[in-house]
């Protein structure tokens, strides 16, 4: 067991080592170049202080990063897109003070820049990880996400192949790419990346790497050895990098070179040092989101905004730019099975060796090597989401893919990114417009309140009941989904088969809707009026409330706002009944009237009556209270009861109401268990209370009263699950 684990740690700590020194070279030549991008012309004497101010940022980045990093191999240092901005900046500096000042002074000044920014970028990055603002990375769609690691793909690429031609790829440049010169350029490391490719699809070793990276390198000076190419000649032509100046590159930005910083230069270049920040942190979380799809794991964004915010702090200190997580290195680092902080500590120490004690040797490795290095990472980008994508994403998604990576190639990442977040926003749109609002939609005749009334009036809403028409809404409801649902109000207004009608609109599954929607609702109510129909919404959330009635969409005669679909359904059932007047003569009659129409035997309703005892209650009285005892049964002749129980919030919720010419109270009753409900009266009302005894005594004394009893409530129960059923079926079709 100890020798396994022992090899676990080798495999562990080579790979890692091999990995961080791959990163610390490209970290160390990014910088390089970065540096040069500013310290030229007038600053380019200050070009190798320049240099040691960039490895001195990678150095911090990478130790802090390091240390307290939640993902362990990643790479961190000076970036590309902050970098231009300060060149810009520096480049007015410059301008503005040549020949008005000493050359320290314009050097001092730049460098001041550069500390700005970098102290802005760290203080914005902080504070976005300390309000945990980062996971609003989150929403970019995930296809745009792709298309910005194509272009990290492309853009690689490209950079390789202009490392190793040395001139900036364009139309004519491509065609002279096949003269034989610049074919030994391009070439030869163009075909070591392809077998690189090959190999690590069939290859998955520890030692790969390392035998890679060896091979290149003795089969590089092999080569030269072959054709008598001398070191300086190969340096002379690009094949090797430059010396590097002997010596420590770093010197601290010292109270001497502050006194130098010329101030009112610096401010008038304010302006262009602004959008550091800004474009740091657009670009950290794109790279964090492209490093979470790489490393297949969830990157704590806000731990790692505050923590590149303390390491931009501490490096813009020292003089050091802004930086931030770096994808490409990270992910060649990935690919290299270095998954441990080893990386990222071997790239630092790297920095720091060249930093402090002068980095000669590096001019002894290939241009070659690190560019092919760059080359396989960026045709494993290419390959992963040009090629594999195409098996992978829908056919839409894998067109944003494509136009965001030609938009990043042709005009810049910014620039993709935007288009693909828009053209994604757009589909967004056309597909969830294609999405039905409507949940399902159901009818009075199929689906009732839950409310227990006489069979008269459970007849005229079966008859009558497709006068209401209920739409239950889900989703965000948007100008292309509003105006399909009113399209189809419309189109069942026209319907003539129906005389009265009642939309119910159920928002119980709603979680908002825009400016646009509450116009077609604005015009719902139009067509309302323009029917003579009503508008029920059902279970509307406060703050669509109040955003319909900004919009003049509010309660009137034709629309009624209701708390839940039930009593909306309720309401619309009222409503219904009162245009026939069976329903209101039988809410007057007595409770031997009403038993005359429905009980299986009419002439025995005088012997049932007498077992019966009559109950005059008032308003809000408690009929029943959940777990007692059934002791009794009630007919009620006029009146309403309501049925409750109590919510976990201490609410109380109705579940059913209950209107005369009905029964309450009979299934507790017969299965002799404890009430699980509480019965309350909602107005005054006249009851007829059949007792267990009494039950018991019309079983013993008056059995045919008795059957008849038993076989109307075996109906009536009967009845009331048949509604149910066909309530459920409603609502799962």
């Amino acid at each position: 067991m100890k020798n396994k684990t022992s090899s676990i740690d080798v495999r562990q700590v080579v790979t890692g080592v091999t990995a961080g020194l791959v990163v610390g070279l490209i970290v160390i030549v990014f910088s390089i170049s970065l540096a040069t991008l500013i310290f030229n012309d007038e600053m380019s004497p200050y070009l190798s202080r320049g240099i040691g101010l960039f490895l001195f940022g990678g150095f911090m980045l990478s130790i802090i990063l390091a240390i307290l990093g939640s993902m362990p191999g990643t790479a961190i240092g000076p970036q590309d897109g902050p970098a231009a901005l300060i060149a810009v900046a520096a480049g007015g500096i410059a301008s503005s003070l040549a020949g008005v000042v000493e050359p320290d002074s314009i050097f001092s000044t730049v460098v001041a820049a550069i500390i700005v920014s970098s102290l802005a970028t760290g203080l914005t990055f902080f504070l976005i990880g300390y309000f945990k603002l980062g996971n609003l990375v989150r929403y970019i769609p995930y296809p745009v996400v792709g298309g910005f690691l194509a272009g990290t793909g492309w853009l690689l690429t490209r950079g390789a192949i202009e490392v190793m031609t040395g001139q900036t790829l364009s139309m004519q440049v491509l065609g002279g790419l096949t003269q034989p010169e610049m074919l030994l350029r391009w070439l030869p490391g163009t075909i070591f990346a392809i077998i690189v490719l090959v190999v690590l699809r069939k290859v998955n070793h520890f030692l790969v790497w390392p035998g890679i990276i060896l091979s290149a390198v003795i089969l590089f000076y092999a080569g030269l050895w072959i054709t008598d190419t001398s070191i300086e000649y190969a340096r002379s032509i690009g094949l090797l990098l430059q010396p590097f100046p002997s010596g420590g590159l770093w010197r601290p930005f010292t109270a001497s070179n502050l006194n130098q910083v010329d101030w009112n230069a610096l401010a008038g270049n304010v302006s262009r040092l602004i959008p550091v920040p800004l474009v740091s942190l657009i670009a950290f979380l794109l790279n964090a989101t492209g490093l979470e799809l790489i490393a297949k794991r969830d990157l704590n964004l806000n731990h790692e905004l505050r923590v590149t915010g303390l390491a931009n702090l501490i490096a813009g200190l020292g003089g050091g730019p802004s930086g931030y997580h770096m994808l490409g290195a990270t992910a060649l680092g990935q690919r290299m099975g270095a998954k441990t902080r080893v990386v990222t500590v071997t790239a630092a120490l790297l920095c720091g060796l060249i930093l402090f004690a002068g980095g000669a040797f590096i001019s002894y490795l290939p241009v070659a090597l690190l560019s092919s290095l760059l080359l396989v990472l960026g045709l494993s980008f290419l390959i992963d989401w040009v090629y594999d994508a195409w098996f992978k994403l829908p056919r839409t998604e894998y067109l944003v893919v494509l136009i965001s990576l030609a938009v990043i190639a042709t005009g810049g990442f910014l620039e993709g990114v935007g288009a693909g977040i828009i053209i994604a926003t757009v589909l967004f749109v056309f597909k969830y417009s294609n999405v039905n609002t409507v949940r399902d939609s159901l009818n009075g005749r199929i689906y009732h309140a839950k409310v227990d009334r006489p069979a008269v009036q459970r007849d005229i809403l079966r008859e009558h009941g497709e006068g209401i028409h209920i739409f239950r809404l889900q989703g965000y409801i948007f100008f292309g989904t509003s105006d399909k649902l009113l399209t189809r109000i419309r189109e069942l207004l026209e319907d003539k088969k129906v005389k009265e009608h009642f939309i119910i609109l159920d928002f119980h599954t709603v979680h908002g809707l825009d400016s646009s929607a509450v116009s077609s609702f604005t015009r719902m109510r139009q067509l309302a009026e323009a029917h003579d129909i009503h508008l029920a919404l059902t279970q509307v959330k406060p703050s669509i409330i109040k955003q319909m009635e900004r919009g003049d969409f509010k309660a009137d005669d034709r629309v009624h706002f209701f708390p839940t679909l039930d009593h909306g359904m309720e309401w619309c059932e009222n409503m219904l009944l009162r245009a026939f007047e069976a329903s209101t003569q039988f809410i007057q009659t007595t409770i031997k009237s009403q038993l005359r129409s429905v009980f299986p035997k009419p002439d025995l309703i005088d012997r049932l009556l007498g077992h019966l005892e009559k109950m005059e209650v008032e308003e809000n009285f408690y009929l029943m209270r959940r777990g007692d005892k059934p002791e009794a049964m009630y007919f009620i002749e006029s009146g309403r009861l309501n049925v409750l129980i109590e919510t976990t919030e201490g609410e109380m919720t109705r579940l059913r109401s209950i209107r005369s010419g009905t029964v309450v109270g009979e299934l507790g009753m017969y299965l002799k268990g404890e009430r699980t409900a509480n019965v309350v009266t909602e107005q005054k009302s006249v009851l007829y209370r059949l007792s267990f005894d009494a039950m018991r005594n019309m079983e013993t004394q008056d059995p045919d009263v008795a059957s008849a009893l038993h076989e109307w409530i075996a109906r009536l129960l009967a009845e009331r699950m048949a509604d149910n059923n066909r309530s459920i079926e409603a609502l799962l079709d």
